[in-house]
């Protein structure tokens, strides 16, 4: 058997070596006879057998090619440098309806301006959704190629791993045998010298193949964390359209109901401008949408939970406003789920019952959850978090909409502002925590510039200046805009 063994392994790498090794050692066959030879091999093989089988301590891991994701064709980068053009082109056209509509807001406008403003941030609002089509399109190309690499790479490691597996068990089996054994089972002392050599050839090859696994893993990981970063990117592309296809709807219901007002009315409509109090009394009575499952409030009471924030944190009312109300528009499933296994972080869809994945990180999220349920005296599988969209975890709680452990990183801040324990699923904590965020991130410095950052960062945190969610900011800032109308008319008429 051992015969049969040894030299299934001689079809593997170094015959030729071996082969000659074998050709000089064969003058040397007589001398095995010989007790003292014997007793010097004994020593050689001791020494050889305590090398070869020393236990091996290395990790598998895996190698990639590194150019495994490089998309190189010619035909695949002339699609590339169409696609930009194409983008480039409507961020230009953005742009210059940005400019257009910054020309008409200043003015004082009749109805017919009234409308051509509207029409001007329609047409922007639809390039603006064309352009994150363009931008999906892309990350979509990405990732495929990373699913692909990562399919390749899998197959990579099974295979390697079957090979290593081989490989260590005909090891172990040949490391296992005694001197004596390998001499009686040997014809020749060439032999035996030759699966000596051999058996180091073959530690050295499981250490190699194990290295090379090592890469492999690494690289493949690397891979996994790639394609979760392009996925959750896809997913927030995804929600910014659906907040574009929202504001581009509401644009359209305003035009058509500018358009059902005749020349002849032009008059009345000028005179409905200028009824301020009525006008503050209808702003006043609008409903203000919440998320995390709380009930809307009226617009002049969100108001003043706003300027009551604005004196702790700087930020001013209408961004705040326009933050909060962004966060509630873009999540449609914003409350609607509670946890229900803590160990996985699985839960159920509060209308329909259904089971849910990912609606809370076991690790980072549910234990905090849990620490701020109980606080508040709240039954943590009845109360409810944001459910998980396409990807990606869900748990954000309350209208500030943050994760449990975000709201642990402000806790201590919002508890001297407010006086007592932070809620998350109270309205002006909530608005305290959004604020102290948003301050943090520079907005209550009130420029354009900076309260668009910090709205970015609001949004995509350490990833804010990702071109691809600028239209984020655009439309928190847009909002605002009209927000700080609303305040004026309020103020004008004694509000």
């Amino acid at each position: 058997m051992s015969s049969k063994i040894i030299k299934d392994i001689k079809k593997f790498e170094y015959k030729s070596e071996i082969r000659k090794k074998k050709i000089f050692l064969f003058q040397f066959k007589e001398i095995v006879v010989s007790k003292i030879l014997v007793i010097a091999l004994m020593g050689i093989f001791f020494l050889i057998e305590s090398k070869a089988a020393a236990p091996i301590h290395n990790e598998f891991r895996i190698q990639v090619n590194p150019s495994l994701l490089a998309q190189n064709t010619s035909e695949i980068q002339q699609l590339k440098q169409k696609l930009q053009s194409e983008l480039n082109q409507i961020l230009k056209e953005i742009e210059n309806y940005k400019a257009e509509i910054k020309k008409l807001s200043v003015q004082k406008r009749n109805l017919q301006q009234e409308i051509q403003y509207l029409i001007a941030q329609i047409n922007k609002t639809e390039l603006e959704i064309k352009a994150l089509r363009y931008e999906i399109n892309a990350l979509n190309k990405r990732i495929n190629d990373t699913l692909k690499a990562i399919k390749n790479t899998e197959n990579k490691i099974e295979n390697s791993k079957q090979n290593l597996i081989a490989t260590t068990r005909t090891y172990y089996n040949l490391s296992r045998k005694s001197f004596f054994e390998v001499i009686l089972a040997e014809q020749n002392i060439s032999d035996y010298f030759s699966n000596i050599v051999y058996l180091n050839k073959l530690q050295e090859s499981i250490n190699n193949q194990i290295d090379e696994l090592k890469k492999l893993v690494k690289e493949l990981n690397y891979q996994k964390q790639k394609l979760e970063d392009a996925l959750q990117e896809q997913e927030n592309l995804l929600v910014l359209t659906e907040v574009k296809k929202k504001e581009l709807a509401e644009l359209q219901q305003e035009k058509n109901e500018l358009l059902k007002l005749t020349q002849g009315q032009e008059r009345k409509y000028q005179k409905l401008l200028t009824e301020k109090e009525k006008r503050a009394a209808e702003i006043r009575a609008q409903l203000f949408r919440l998320a995390g499952g709380v009930s809307p409030i009226s617009f002049g009471e969100a108001l003043k939970y706003a300027e009551l924030v604005a004196k702790f944190t700087g930020v001013r009312p209408a961004f705040l406003l326009a933050v909060l109300k962004q966060e509630s528009d873009i999540g449609r499933n914003v409350g609607q789920c509670y946890l229900k296994d803590p160990e996985t972080g699985a839960g159920i869809n509060i209308k329909t019952g259904a089971k849910l994945d990912r609606v809370m990180h076991p690790t980072r999220d549910v234990p905090v959850f849990l620490r701020i349920t109980k606080k508040l005296g709240l039954d943590p599988y009845s109360t409810p978090v944001s459910c998980p969209l396409s990807f990606g975890w869900g748990g954000a709680m309350g209208p500030a909409q943050f994760i449990p452990s975000t709201w642990a990183a402000y806790e201590d801040k919002v508890r001297k502002i407010v006086g007592e324990e932070p809620n998350p699923w109270n309205i002006y904590h909530a608005f305290v925590a959004a604020g102290i965020k948003l301050a943090e991130a520079g907005a209550n410095l009130r420029d354009y510039n900076s309260e668009w950052k910090a709205a970015m960062i609001y949004f995509a945190g350490s990833n804010w200046s990702n071109p691809a969610y600028r239209f984020y900011g655009d439309s928190v800032m847009a909002i605002a805009e009209r927000f700080e109308e609303d305040i004026k008319i309020i103020k004008e008429a004694g509000g």
